[in-house]
């Protein structure tokens, strides 16, 4: 018997038909009596398209954009009203494959598993999963595909989560609404003493935030946010260790960012954890 998969996607001002995995999850949706579509539509005007008025699809549309966490919780109460049994994180960014969806509707499911994730790349270089015991930086250590009982961290995009694990978390913390979510859910899915499973499936992801040259001020500061609210009341263990870090962060921001607003950003937020120490 198949598994009763969500695939919860959020857009922010995209055209659903032009995601880079349209065309898989309009075949998928119609070919697959047990994989449900749950679009939670951040962008500023409301869209329509064909795929929104099958059975097995719900759109809503937020034009208030609040983030993934709020639209992450609408999709968990979507997999609580179909009795579903796994839900599928996705960004609009990545490109999904129907081998993957076919193994995650056929994944014998294990109650000691809080997770499922795929091997996931952006540009060549894999950004996910990555082991967390220590501080996540740069030059983390990449798991292959296994069941690990040691700490991992993956991004929110291609994870899977189990009924079972969200039941046990509850929702998705509000207090994340973009940046630092995915910590969190790690972090939490660790605390439930859960295992993570990394399959043996590769996605590709284009994560913008990846280059301080490109990014926004204003996103920068969602993550940097995100980041000292992680490491004060969650992450506690390795705060120190985040603070030593923007300082080197600033110093290579100083030296190689264009935006200045970047590193001084970087500095401020340093500072801030000074004097608070």
């Amino acid at each position: 018997m198949e598994n009763k998969l969500v695939i919860t996607i959020v857009l922010y001002q995209t055209e659903f038909s032009k995601t880079p995995s349209y065309t898989c999850l309009k075949r998928v949706i119609s070919e697959k009596k047990s994989a449900y579509l749950f679009i939670y539509d951040n962008s500023q005007n409301v869209q329509d398209d064909e795929v929104f008025h099958q059975e097995n699809v719900r759109y809503i549309h937020d034009g208030e954009n609040p983030g993934l966490a709020k639209a992450y919780n609408a999709g968990a109460q979507y997999l609580n009203e179909i009795q579903g049994t796994l839900m599928l994180l996705l960004d609009q960014d990545t490109l999904l494959d129907e081998k993957y969806l076919e193994t995650l509707l056929d994944l014998p499911l294990d109650e000691a598993i809080g997770a499922y994730v795929p091997i996931v790349s952006s540009h060549g270089r894999q950004i996910s999963p990555v082991f967390s015991d220590e501080y996540v930086g740069g030059k983390s250590e990449l798991p292959k595909a296994g069941i690990y009982s040691k700490r991992l961290m993956g991004i929110n995009s291609g994870t899977v989560i189990p009924f079972t694990t969200l039941n046990s978390i509850g929702s998705f913390n509000l207090e994340f609404p973009l940046d630092f979510l995915d910590h969190w859910l790690f972090w939490k899915i660790h605390q439930l003493d859960k295992k993570i499973s990394v399959l043996d499936h590769h996605l590709a992801h284009d994560l913008s935030v990846l280059d301080y040259q490109t990014i926004n001020s204003k996103r920068y500061e969602s993550i940097i946010s995100g980041e000292t609210l992680f490491y004060k009341k969650y992450e506690q263990d390795k705060f120190y260790n985040h603070r030593r870090h923007l300082l080197l962060r600033t110093a290579k921001q100083f030296l190689r960012v264009k935006n200045r607003k970047i590193w001084r950003r970087t500095f401020l937020e340093y500072r801030s954890l000074m004097k608070g120490k």
